[in-house]
């Protein structure tokens, strides 16, 4: 006989489908239970369910850092880093409930239970982890407009973007989240669940594409005109402040591309049922959404390794040092020379060091 997709084949395997509640679409999505004969799919699932225990707690506390310390300390409190805040707050929930959630998924999934109370858990965390995943490309696209209004329109960015506007914004995107989360409950037809579901994608991607092309361009006129001279020094102080925070905004951007488009990629082929074999759906399955949500954790770890100011307000914040002996204490962890610094941030440094 032979099986034109997941679904005839499983037709096949009565004693499988039989025990499968109707509410269990993550088996229906991945061809069906796990069998115990798969070892190493069981020992990949073991792994990522003890990698998620262990990085949970880093993954909040590392978030909530970046999160006090933009809040807290004045030379942090640029645009920007709040449009960052605002991404570390979408990984703080992923921290909180997203990974808990798809843990206790995977350890269920292992000893495949069917049951409408488990059933009713993955598809929970089927609809958390991409709700969260969508608010993080939210942000990201956030984060590139206003790096495009920094460099593309220096002149009216002040006045355009503001970090209340940024704020408003940003929870503009968490409501079309939630509506989107709710769509499934309202909608049951599977066509436009699908149209609903594959046009965020794209339509995040165009925004975040356009800006990063448009900036790119624009920071390499930029470039050739303080070349040749043809920019006051404010101007080009301006501009590479502006660059610096570009080229942080393009490695979270870059870094996430990287750790979702795999489980983006993965699920057309489930949907399309391009992948036949079972074993093969969940190990493709578990492990890009594994990746997925991993990018939480590699966010503030590239704040911190590409951010002077970042690691010394976590020193700061961690450790009840001042300015000055955070300063001091991050140059000798990182062996590195000092960036420059500029009057301001010197002045506002040495008045939070008064302060404390």
């Amino acid at each position: 006989m032979t099986y034109h997709n997941r679904e005839e084949m499983n037709l096949s395997e009565p004693s499988t489908r039989e025990t499968i509640s109707a509410e269990c679409e993550i088996y229906k999505s991945l061809g069906g239970r796990l069998d115990r004969t798969a070892t190493w799919a069981y020992v990949l699932l073991i792994f990522i369910t003890v990698v998620n225990i262990i990085i949970c707690p880093f993954i909040i506390v590392l978030n909530v850092l970046v999160m006090i310390a933009v809040n807290t300390k004045a030379r942090l409190k640029t645009n920007s880093n709040i449009t960052l805040c605002c991404l570390a707050f979408t990984d703080v929930l992923v921290g909180i409930i997203a990974q808990p959630v798809f843990t206790a998924v995977t350890i269920l999934i292992m000893q495949g239970e069917t049951s409408n109370k488990h059933c009713t858990l993955q598809r929970l965390s089927k609809i958390v982890v991409r709700s969260l995943c969508g608010a993080s490309l939210c942000q990201i696209a956030l984060i590139g407009a206003e790096r495009y209004l920094a460099i593309k329109h220096s002149f009216t960015y002040i006045t355009h973007v503001t970090r209340d506007r940024i704020l408003r914004l940003s929870s503009l995107a968490w409501i079309w989240t939630v509506i989107q989360a709710c769509i499934p409950f309202v909608i049951t037809n599977d066509n436009i669940l699908l149209t609903v579901k594959y046009f965020r994608f794209p339509f995040l991607m165009t925004i975040i594409i356009f800006c990063q092309i448009a900036v790119y361009r624009e920071s390499r006129r930029h470039e050739k005109q303080i070349a040749e001279l043809q920019v006051s020094v404010e101007a080009k102080e301006k501009f590479l402040k502006e660059r610096k925070a570009l080229k942080l905004t393009t490695t979270v951007l870059f870094t996430l591309l990287l750790c979702y488009l795999p489980s983006i990629i993965v699920q057309i082929l489930l949907q399309t049922s391009t992948i036949t074999s079972v074993k093969t759906a969940h190990i493709a399955y578990f492990t890009t959404s594994f990746v997925a949500i991993l990018n939480s954790l590699i966010n503030p770890v590239i704040y911190c390794v590409r951010i002077k100011q970042f690691r010394i307000a976590f020193i700061e914040i961690l450790l009840g040092k001042n300015y000055t002996q955070a300063e001091q204490l991050q140059m000798r962890n990182f062996r590195r020379s000092p960036n420059i610094v500029s009057p301001l941030e010197q002045t506002q440094g040495r008045e939070e060091e008064s302060n404390n």
